[in-house]
């Protein structure tokens, strides 16, 4: 996979799509052949709702992030915020170099994989940007 399909997958709320457990049948929440369980829900998402909303490209992009909305509440996986907060900081491309970097050193993307309960943003970001927890 290379960076640029990577880096365009990145969904609004910063989860890398295309490295999702359900890739081979979704393209990601930015698509029309979406299956974000958040997005579909009832409820929907707020972030895919407030960027489109702002015409924005994600989170990353809003002069309110993080919002400590939905996906950013402290009550969620803290590895959404460390994310966006790398795509805000240095881009989606670096933000996906980074994560295949890693995928291919053995550090797993995806949900309760490697980046997740690591505690803080900045863990996150560390193990992220060095590859090393």
């Amino acid at each position: 996979m290379d960076i640029k399909k990577v880096s365009n997958s990145i969904g609004y709320c910063g989860l890398v799509c295309a490295l999702c457990h359900l890739a081979d049948k979704c393209d990601g929440c930015k698509s029309n052949n979406n299956c974000c369980g958040r997005r579909l829900s009832e409820a929907g998402c707020y972030q895919y709702k407030c960027c489109v909303e702002k015409k924005i490209n994600g989170c990353w992009e809003c002069q309110d992030f993080p919002c400590d909305k939905d996906m950013f509440s402290n009550s969620h996986d803290i590895r959404l915020r460390a994310f966006a907060r790398c795509a805000k900081e240095e881009g989606l491309e670096k933000l996906a170099e980074y994560v295949l970097r890693n995928q291919q050193n053995g550090i797993l993307y995806g949900h309760n994989k490697d980046y997740d309960n690591l505690g803080s943003e900045e863990a996150v970001l560390k193990l992220l940007r060095t590859g090393q927890k």
